[in-house]
């Protein structure tokens, strides 16, 4: 898989009729019911001081980054150019997902480390600090069910495989970034990345929640004055000690 993997399926998104979900023309490989699709997240930002890692593209972000990328093409854009816009549109897109991933950034005191009014001009004035990206880069399903980290993709031979060849490539070539997990089930692949010595542990910053909508009511929770009681299924421990090391490390000791 190369950074010029969008020239194999340009056609497809070109097509009169847009790409939709799990579209057939795109999918890359299948294998037990995991099914792996194409959509242009293969941009890589080489000035990025903190890269924001999901699980995998979901389907509306599969549908924004395909359309955007098809938007561009069609107006006579280079690949480069396609990939480059679609990544910015549709990394972390939807709602409430960028908005639940924008209260933690600030929360935590990303925006101030970063030297930014608000966290949230890292998706518009400040693309150029951040990388967003996934553990698996391209849209995973199994049984046409949103991937939620099962089949474990350290131990499945074609999430491995891809897990590898992109996200790991991505960690050699970020060498002056920080990673920052978003959720228990990246984490867990980070910290076993870690164990391999993929990536330093320093450059890793975990607790965070992922940003999804069934998360909504935690992260909300997290973020507040905290006077009701802790929400069902929630665990404020490693988010407020993820917290705590990020504010010590960047925001006590360094300066944008």
């Amino acid at each position: 898989m190369k950074t010029t993997l969008i020239e194999n399926y340009a056609q497809i998104l070109c097509a009169p009729q847009a790409p939709t979900v799990r579209d057939p023309h795109l999918l890359m490989d299948a294998k037990d019911g995991v099914n792996i699709y194409y959509a242009p997240f293969e941009y890589i930002n080489p000035s990025a001081r903190i890269v924001l890692v999901g699980i995998t593209p979901g389907p509306t972000q599969m549908v924004n980054a395909n359309n955007e990328a098809r938007r561009a093409l069609l107006a006579g854009q280079s690949t480069a150019e396609a990939i480059r816009a679609a990544k910015n549109v549709g990394a972390f897109s939807g709602e409430p997902l960028r908005s639940n991933l924008i209260k933690q950034l600030n929360h935590w005191g990303f925006h101030t480390w970063l030297g930014l009014p608000d966290s949230a001009d890292l998706f518009a004035t400040a693309r150029h600090l951040v990388q967003t990206t996934s553990l698996l880069r391209y849209p995973v399903f199994v049984n046409d069910d949103d991937y939620r980290g099962i089949p474990d993709m350290t131990k499945h031979p074609l999430l491995r495989k891809l897990l590898l060849e992109n996200f790991v490539a991505e960690v050699e070539e970020l060498q002056d970034a920080v990673f920052v997990g978003l959720g228990p089930s990246v984490q867990k692949v980070l910290s076993n990345l870690i164990q391999q010595r993929v990536l330093k542990p320093e450059r890793v910053i975990g607790g965070m929640l992922h940003p999804s909508g069934n998360c909504t009511y935690r992260i909300n929770y997290l973020i507040s004055e905290r006077m009701a009681p802790v929400p069902h299924a929630t665990n404020p421990v490693p988010y407020d000690h993820g917290r705590r090391a990020f504010r010590e490390r960047f925001l006590l000791t360094c300066s944008p």
